[in-house]
């Protein structure tokens, strides 16, 4: 009963708290955080038992490290492995070299100094993972390289606590040479057991149909990977990292995904929960001003450091601004590398407490950091591009957005030796279309100064293929209402971005992949006996049909004035399968309508 009534507590309080956090944070990892804290000694008190505390942190870290490594490629770090060296690897090197040095010279020990310079330096996964994906930038060029980041931080942190019974002082008895020589001898067992005995153990599985023992072969794989780690002596983090890794790099990932993404932010969860409940808050009582500066200066050095080497390397401002912004606190590798020093008595407890309050004010302070630049520092910084002056040449077309669907339009205009100019934020690199001819602007399509730099006035076709759905409607309003006689071509992301399009009076619209499934379904159709012309009319015939619902939907313009208001998907799905004819159906009757009044006798008076 006394263990019961703990775990009641954590449950109700992660329902309150947890869906409070991510709404006003956008994340979750505050919200475990948080309430770790708050029902832990420092606040209310309700859970003080410490070997409870302690061992669902060790439960925590296990589970995190798994789902990290299920995440980890090392393949694609391995093929970037010159540019991530370049920009990550300097970015980590000079913050560590950093922090060591305050550290050293603050405390006058240069190994605790060491631990403390590499922990901080490290970013927080999972906060960053949650914020991209919460602002849908996980695939831009900004959260690709944030992610990058991400993996070879994780990398060098899985050296570190593999390296960590390596050290002179610490409480274990595993050195030297033969430590080193084992775990490289394991890892590679690993990888050799699971490309002959993992991978056909989970095709013979697929083989006699019996997929629902997938996740009981997994579970197998992560305890005998954790079970070789304990007894040759190799810390159990690496062997839950290696357990995830292993699960990741077979061709089940897909079904394994499947069966434990459920659990991921449950699990992950646990971690933060249990970090907060084992945070103390007598430093902050005792020292405010020195752990709020600790604080300041933390994430001052490392989005200081960030976007100087950033901006070095690319040029680009916006890239650079919220690279530092994003990976300026410190998370859940810190925590790890902590509690790793602290339990082999390398870190007094003073400083072990400290240094994991820090981390967590860190983590506390970026979401609103990283809501300060992007509403209104990134805003001045972008408005700042110069005016074209008269002697830059200025061309009759203007793409705005340089993704993969502009980008093939540039390249089609290029073929035909069109001149034309370009404006995105998001292509540092693309100002090599500017040797061929072309003009290319690195500045935010959302600013009116901007796209007047970009030579808006001297057009006479904009092609408008930027991908977020609120910035197009709202550039596509504006050139209505200052540039009516301008001629503009729209790419739509969907049917309903097309029906608020075609409401502003935009007459040219491309909806995005419409014309490639249109082209699958064609070569479906012949795949399935029709000819090529039979085909391709039957295709003409659904596009007319198509483009008549769109035309007739029920749904008002004035009545969804926004994306976010119109009927969900699934909704519009049904009524476009409930409204479209099936073509071949009406062309069998009419044909056989037609055989029956060949074959009646003609009537005579």
């Amino acid at each position: 009963m006394s263990l019961l009534l703990p775990i009641i507590f954590l449950l109700a309080a992660t329902l309150i708290f947890v869906p409070l956090a991510k709404r006003y944070a956008a994340s979750t990892v505050l919200g475990y955080l948080i309430t770790g804290l708050l029902l832990g000694s420092s606040v209310f008190a309700l859970i003080t038992d410490t070997q409870l505390i302690r061992q669902l942190t060790d439960l925590g870290m296990i589970m995190l490290m798994f789902f990290i490594g299920f995440a980890f490629r090392p393949r694609h770090l391995w093929i970037q492995r010159r540019s991530i060296l370049k920009s990550s690897g300097v970015q980590l090197g000079a913050i560590t070299l950093i922090l060591v040095s305050i550290g050293f010279v603050l405390s006058q020990d240069l190994l605790s100094s060491i631990i403390l310079g590499l922990a901080l330096a490290f970013s927080s996964v999972t906060l960053i993972q949650q914020l991209l994906h919460q602002k849908h930038q996980l695939n831009s060029t900004f959260g690709q390289s944030a992610s990058a980041s991400l993996q070879f931080q994780v990398f060098i942190a899985i050296i570190l606590i593999a390296l960590f019974p390596l050290l002179e002082d610490t409480a274990t008895t595993q050195h030297g040479i033969a430590y080193f020589a084992a775990i490289i001898a394991t890892v590679s067992g690993l990888f050799l057991a699971s490309r002959y005995l993992v991978r056909p153990a989970f095709r013979f599985l697929a083989r006699h149909h019996s997929l629902e023992l997938i996740p009981i072969l997994s579970l197998l794989v992560v305890l005998a990977v954790i079970l070789i780690m304990d007894i040759i002596n190799i810390h159990v983090l690496i062997g839950a990292f290696l357990a995830g890794l292993l699960l990741t790099e077979t061709e089940f990932k897909a079904e394994v995904e499947r069966i434990i993404h459920p659990f991921k932010d449950a699990a992950i969860g646990l971690f933060f929960l249990a970090i907060g409940l084992g945070l103390s808050l007598s430093p902050l009582l005792q020292s405010p001003l020195l752990i709020l500066a600790s604080i300041l200066i933390l994430v001052i050095i490392k989005a200081g450091v960030v976007a100087a080497i950033s901006y070095y390397q690319h040029r680009h401002a916006k890239l650079s601004t919220l690279l530092a912004v994003t990976l300026a606190q410190s998370g859940e590798l810190s925590f790890i590398l902590l509690k790793i020093a602290e339990s082999e008595n390398v870190l007094a407890s003073n400083i072990f407490e400290s240094t994991m309050l820090i981390v967590f004010g860190s983590m506390l302070f970026t979401p609103v950091l990283y809501w300060l630049v992007n509403a209104k520092i990134l805003p001045m910084i972008l408005k700042k591009v110069p005016i074209p002056t008269e002697d830059v040449p200025q061309h009759p077309i203007l793409v705005v957005g340089f993704g993969r669907f502009g980008q093939v339009i540039a390249r089609a205009l290029h073929a035909q030796g069109k001149q034309f100019s370009i404006i995105d934020s998001n292509q540092p690199d693309a100002d090599f279309m500017q040797k061929y001819g072309h003009r290319f602007v690195d500045a935010d399509v959302t600013q009116v100064e901007n796209l007047r730099a970009a030579g808006i006035e001297y057009c006479k076709l904009l092609i408008l293929t930027i991908d977020d759905v609120e910035d197009s409607m709202n550039l596509a309003r504006y050139l209505r209402l200052n540039y009516p006689d301008l001629t503009v071509l729209v790419r739509a992301r969907d049917r309903h971005h097309a029906h608020l399009l075609n409401g502003l009076g935009i007459r040219h619209i491309w909806r995005e992949t419409y014309l490639s499934s249109l082209d699958m379904a064609q070569q479906a159709l012949i795949e399935t006996g029709l000819s090529n012309e039979e085909a391709q009319i039957q295709i003409e015939q659904f596009k007319q049909q198509d483009l008549q619902l769109l035309e007739q939907q029920h749904w008002s313009h004035s009545e969804y004035d926004s994306i976010e208001a119109y009927p969900n998907a699934i909704a519009e799905l049904e009524y476009l399968f409930e409204n479209t004819k099936i073509i071949t159906q009406d062309r069998v009757q009419g044909e056989q309508t037609k055989q029956s009044d060949a074959n009646s006798p003609n009537e005579t008076s």
